[in-house]
């Protein structure tokens, strides 16, 4: 610094500088410790929830299944012990590669006292107390407003549409979890200790059985084989509830089949576009990715912080088109947009819900919770989506042009029977982890807000080939 011939002056020019040095050095120790903060936070909510949190269900073999359809020949049983008969063929396109990485990060059982020696950060609500969430980002229904179904508001008209006509038992309140591991398995962000279930409390039912078919019904399936989203397609776009919206579902999605799926689809980009399908289906089918609590985990969703910890990609996925009890079935419109269940489920008090869990070897114990399964036994979801349509390929709160036929296989007045989607997932997730669906932020990943979306561009030729198979009562 040159120095001026008035010495006032100098002494003038001293203080000011010092003060900026004072600061520039401030603001930069601030954002230091600012930014080391957020970070240890977003490392410290990964990590809270990823010791020996949940008490696996004890070593047992899972008691044969009631149900009485046979999984394809084709397909493996998990590594780690054998188990049951019915279930040794029960992984779809599984291999030792995926199995190996999934179950490599497996906690013992034993390691649930380790949790008693961390620092507890993070504590569980207080008994009536809603757990603190991301206040500030509020949900939004599909058409833009507030949801209802709490304090007194009013539900949205977002919220009609088809009700299953079989849905999913409520656990028995003595049946799910009390607690986790230790104080630092607790998370404000969810998911919950009661979100948790062991299969083996679960009362059998038969929601995952295939329905009678009476003469005149259609009995055939029709399976298409798109992969499990090996190739990373995912977002948080919504291109049927929030399209020309990035981030219009606030949760990621694993897609398979149509390559371009996002929210900025249409039918003209879907039709042009690629597909995983071994078939050309180019159909888009997606679905809320399942993370992982793991120890140090930096995964976090860019868009969503409420989302956080490691993916895990389906061990199998099977998506299968299913006939008509008592009737034929006739094609599905090119472009159909079809929604099944609720990601807002656990705020609106559980309108359109139709989430489904279970465990291979315990298809016949259906619930809402996520399930604690047995040592080789997978975490199952199923996907039942409506089975008739009223020729319209969307409605304004895009389920009114839906229903699901009732138990008898009868559509209501003005719609006809369409081939039913069922997509079923199956995970090898790692026993005494907490796992949790992506979510809007104030559902708290909540498993009753399990959802599944498809948008069918399927050819003339395929669609017509889907609805032989199944009114002749093919497997194809």
């Amino acid at each position: 610094m040159g120095r001026h011939k008035t010495s006032r002056y100098n002494r003038k020019r001293l203080v000011i500088a010092g003060t900026a040095a004072v600061t520039v050095f401030g603001a930069m120790v601030g954002i230091g410790i600012y930014g080391s903060a957020l970070a240890d936070q977003n490392q410290r909510r990964a990590s809270d929830s990823s010791q020996a949190c949940l008490p696996p269900p004890p070593t047992a073999s899972a008691p044969p299944s009631s149900t009485t359809t046979a999984p394809p020949s084709s397909e493996t049983a998990p590594p780690e012990t054998a188990p049951p008969e019915d279930t040794a063929t029960d992984t779809a396109t599984e291999t030792a590669t995926d199995t190996a990485t999934d179950t490599a990060t497996e906690t013992p059982s034993d390691t649930a006292t380790e949790t008693a020696t961390d620092t507890a950060t993070e504590t569980e609500a207080p008994e009536g107390e809603e757990p603190m969430g991301y206040a500030s980002d509020r949900l939004l229904s599909m058409n833009g407003e507030r949801p209802g179904g709490r304090g007194g508001q009013p539900t949205p008209p977002d919220y009609g549409g088809p009700v299953p006509s079989e849905q999913a038992p409520s656990a028995p309140a003595d049946s799910t979890m009390r607690k986790f591991g230790g104080p630092n398995c607790q998370d404000p962000l969810g998911p919950f200790p009661q979100d948790f279930v062991d299969i083996r409390k679960v009362r059998p039912s038969n929601l995952n059985a295939q329905p009678r078919v009476r003469r005149g019904g259609s009995a055939g399936t029709f399976t298409v084989n798109c992969g499990r989203n090996e190739n990373g397609h995912n977002n948080s776009a919504n291109m049927i509830a929030a399209p020309g919206n990035v981030n219009g579902a606030q949760h990621t999605h694993d897609y398979v089949g149509n390559l371009t799926t996002d929210g900025f689809s249409s039918n003209e980009s879907l039709a042009a576009g690629g597909t995983t399908c071994t078939n050309g289906d180019k159909s888009a089918y997606f679905w809320p990715i399942i993370r992982i609590r793991n120890a140090g985990s930096t995964a976090v969703d860019p868009l969503n912080a409420h989302n956080v910890g490691d993916p895990i990609l389906p061990a199998s996925v099977k998506i299968q088109f299913r006939g008509n009890p008592s009737q034929q079935v006739t094609a599905a419109p090119q472009f159909l947009r079809i929604l099944t269940g609720d990601a807002k489920s656990s705020t609106n008090g559980g309108a359109n819900a139709n989430a489904k869990w279970t465990c291979t070897g315990f298809e016949n114990r259906i619930t809402t919770k996520y399930p604690l399964c047995p040592r080789g036994s997978q975490t199952v979801r199923i996907a039942d989506f409506p089975g008739c349509n009223d020729g319209n390929t969307d409605s304004a709160n895009h389920r009114t042009h839906l229903a699901f036929a009732d138990r008898n296989g009868n559509c209501p007045e003005g719609f006809e029977p369409i081939p039913q989607l069922r997509i079923t997932l199956k995970y090898n997730l790692p026993r005494g982890k907490v796992f949790a669906l992506d979510a809007f932020p104030d559902e708290k990943h909540n498993p009753l807000t399990d959802h599944n979306d498809f948008v069918n561009v399927m050819g003339e030729r395929l669609m017509n080939q889907v609805v032989r198979c199944i009114n002749t009562g093919r497997r194809c």
